[in-house]
């Protein structure tokens, strides 16, 4: 991608030679930047600097249709207009609020929407100077503002975050001048110009010279010109200095309607399908079913296609996508959505560990979504999970307990009660954690790692020394929130072989979570993995009977603690 901040420098830096002097005064550098960037998916909506300065702002069609030169280079503004107040000196003062752009000094800028606000404030620290958006225009968009990317953010079709609208503030350093730039994505523009019915108009003036050799400028009568999108004044004065003043006239790149359009369904105007090895329970096979909506059929329509309810399977490797990535994508109980882009409305697990989805959901992925779980599919091992087929065809609760899900619906009525003893970190933290589903260590110990931040990292050590204390319990100032807990049970009278068997899920968990996760030796990790295969086979099923264990520890652990309340 070409730096649009680089070639602004550049054509606001004079060359050495002399000829090339000659040509940089004729301006057509600048002329071509100005038709190259209207091109260009970033388009430079303000740009302020030594020679150079650019300033967009919307007007209503009507304004130029057509456009009308001798008006159009009247213009007299930048982008320090802002709304104001007005009042009279009279012995009764009147008082109004003055629009932006209230006396552009040209007819065709009347009614005009200014973008770009320049702002300064004296008790800033550091830079003084800095520049806002229009807000109708950032709320419409669906923008906000992140610092540290000092822009304008939206989330693109696949949840990443990505710049909308970028500003550039460089400082004087040398020979060159402090450059301001304000960089729209052309695409946004187009769609709220397109909206609001408007045209875009950028005044621009490009003033050029040597400093050393500059006094004033000579009466040379200055030239019109009128070339398509481009109008402006041409001062030319051959071996000393030019200046160019004008508008460009640029239409939006969309109709109003593609843009009603991009609103009502997304940017995404024409689909794309994958297809997937399913099993078409309609006819009784297994073969490769296109999600496209013209080739699946629904329970009511006289059809030989497979139903939409078709479903694909798939290797467990699918998901771990989505688990390395929790601050993007969520996984709640059979679901899975990335952050402002789409979701997966449904998925399981069957017996065989295959992940399997419908047809139906499979095609409301984006294409390229659509292509990663197809990268994954495979021909069933076995049929969908007993819990799908209960809840999705027989419109039955699945009642079977699941140690995962009942600690997740304990913790959360813990966070729901306000209980003293215990605290939930982060309201992301549940949907964080996950049984396993490949052979994976690393996933096995990333899932440990989150169910530890979920549950042993709630409770809450004070409140529990506190208790212990007034229960008669001596504490070492060492002891951590489990060995807490554990002396609240003895203070509460149960015998010590079952305080420490009511603790000894929860030790395991953390003891795990620190060796795996911490600074475990290679051999000391190797055995703790090797004793949990010897024990369980899978580390899904270790995570699961952990699980299990642990929800039958909360539920004694609430039990006893609920005495306080």
């Amino acid at each position: 991608m070409v730096d649009i901040v680089e070639q602004l420098k550049t054509l606001s830096t004079a060359p050495l030679q002399k000829e090339a002097f000659e040509l940089w005064l004729t301006m057509q550098d600048a002329i071509a930047f100005l038709r190259d960037n209207v091109k260009a998916d970033e388009f430079v909506a303000y740009a302020g600097g030594e020679g150079v300065f650019l300033h967009a702002v919307l007007v209503p069609r009507s304004a130029v249709a057509p456009p009308h030169a001798e008006d159009l280079l009247s213009w007299d503004f930048n982008a320090t207009s802002s709304w104001g107040i007005w009042t009279t000196l009279d012995e009764t003062p009147l008082v109004s609020i003055s629009l932006p752009l209230d006396n552009p000094r040209s007819n065709s800028f009347n009614g005009a929407e200014q973008l770009v606000f320049a702002r300064f404030f004296e008790a800033r620290l550091g830079n003084k100077s800095y520049y806002e958006v229009l807000q109708k225009f950032i709320q419409i968009s669906g923008l906000h503002y992140i610092h540290e990317r000092n822009a304008y953010c939206q989330l693109d079709d696949h949840g990443d975050i990505e710049d909308a609208i970028r500003i550039i503030q460089t400082q004087e350093k040398g020979e060159h001048f402090a450059l301001n730039v304000v960089i729209f994505k052309r695409s946004v523009l187009d769609q709220y110009a397109a909206l609001t019915d408007s045209v875009i108009l950028r005044t621009f003036d490009f003033t050029r010279f040597r400093q050393s050799e500059f006094r004033m400028w000579s009466p040379t009568k200055l030239k019109q010109i009128s070339d398509k999108d481009l109008i402006y004044h041409l001062h030319l004065e051959p071996g000393r200095a030019s200046y160019i003043r004008g508008v460009q006239v640029i239409e939006p790149r969309i109709t109003k309607e593609i843009a009603a359009r991009q609103y009502a369904y997304g940017k995404r105007t024409e689909r794309q399908y994958a297809s997937f090895i399913a099993l078409d329970w309609k006819n009784g096979r297994v073969v490769e079913i296109s999600c496209a909506p013209d080739k699946t059929a629904n329970y009511f329509t006289k059809s030989d296609l497979p139903f939409e309810t078709s479903p694909a399977f798939f290797r467990p490797e699918v998901l771990l996508r989505y688990k390395a990535d929790p601050e993007k994508y969520q996984i709640a109980h059979r679901s899975i959505t990335c952050r402002g882009a789409w979701s997966l409305s449904s998925f399981d697990i069957n017996e065989a560990g295959q992940v399997h989805a419908y047809i139906c959901d499979l095609r409301t992925l984006p294409f390229d979504e659509q292509l990663y779980w197809k990268s994954h599919n495979e021909a069933p091992k076995a049929g969908i999970s007993k819990r799908a087929y209960a809840t999705d065809f027989e419109a039955k609760w699945f009642d079977e307990y699941d140690a995962l899900s009942s600690v997740k619906h304990r913790i959360h009525e813990w966070n729901r009660k306000c209980v003293p003893w215990w605290t939930l970190r982060n309201k992301g933290l549940p949907d964080r954690v996950n049984y396993p589903v490949t052979s994976s260590v690393e996933e096995w110990s990333e899932e440990l790692l989150n169910l530890d931040k979920l549950v042993v990292e709630g409770f809450e050590h004070q409140w529990l020394k506190k208790h212990a204390e007034a229960l008669g319990r001596t504490i070492d100032i060492k002891w951590r929130s489990l060995k807490l807990v554990e002396e609240c049970l003895l203070g509460l009278a149960f015998e010590a072989d079952h305080a420490s068997n009511i603790m000894a899920s929860l030790q395991t968990l953390h003891l795990l979570r620190s060796k795996l996760k911490g600074h475990a030796s290679g051999n000391e990790a190797v055995e703790i993995q090797q004793a949990v295969i010897r024990d369980h086979h899978t580390y899904k099923d270790h995570f699961r009977n952990l699980c299990g264990d642990v929800d039958k520890s909360l539920s004694t652990i609430e039990e006893a603690l609920a005495k306080f309340i």
